[in-house]
């Protein structure tokens, strides 16, 4: 009876421990968006600091390195009004490659190749809101490079805008990216011919091949 005992007792650790590593071998999955969400937005919905809402942007995705942001219909003073039918940002998360939620694949098999996720948040006039994770999206070439947390503000680019004349009636879009020469700020009223690229700090002016670049 005791010989018996011990074999149940065997068998039944080694199903627990087969359990336990088929788990472990399965990759981290997406998983679907929660519903739009106006918590941790600053100022929603007509005053919004949309670099100052980047932390509860980063709350939505389980994509680390932050890749670029968009923001569109920015006032002069560096702010959005999200009542405004035109008016939103995007903020841009990517992983580095083989972290965070991978593609399904059968348990216990490589990946058929290496990603680097992607995950896009969005800010509109119904909040803050995650789109679906892109799983399977590709590494870029030369890898994933973070952009680091924001040396600058809407509202010193708005300053910077003003010295070099350009009238403030019209809302402007704003990027923050990854030029040539590093963090990068693209500053435009759209549908004119006003536009400008500053250095991540904003200290200085970027022109020619070191304002080259773009938000993914």
């Amino acid at each position: 009876m005791l010989g018996l005992v011990i074999v149940a007792v065997s068998f039944a650790i080694c199903l627990a421990l087969s359990f336990w590593a088929k788990e472990k071998s399965e990759p981290e999955t997406s998983q679907p968006p929660g519903p739009p969400t106006v918590q941790g937005i600053v100022g929603y919905p007509k005053a919004v600091d949309a670099l100052d809402s980047l932390k509860t942007a980063r709350t939505l995705t389980r994509r680390a390195a932050l890749r670029g942001m968009v923001l569109d219909g920015v006032n002069a003073d560096g702010l959005l009004d999200l009542s405004e039918a035109t008016t939103r940002a995007r903020y841009v998360f990517q992983s580095e490659p083989g972290e965070g939620p991978q593609p399904p694949r059968e348990p216990g098999t490589l990946p058929k190749r290496v990603t680097c996720g992607k995950q896009n948040v969005l800010l509109r006039s119904g909040g803050m809101v995650a789109e679906p994770d892109q799983a399977d999206h590709p590494c870029p070439p030369g890898g994933v490079e973070a952009l680091p947390e924001p040396q600058c503000s809407a509202r010193n680019l708005w300053r910077h805008a003003r010295r070099r004349q350009i009238p403030s009636e019209k809302a402007a879009r704003i990027e923050y990216f990854r030029s040539k020469a590093g963090p990068a700020w693209r500053f435009e009223i759209p549908g004119t011919v006003h536009r400008f690229t500053m250095y991540g700090d904003c200290k200085r002016e970027l022109n020619g091949p070191e304002s080259q670049g773009s938000v993914p």
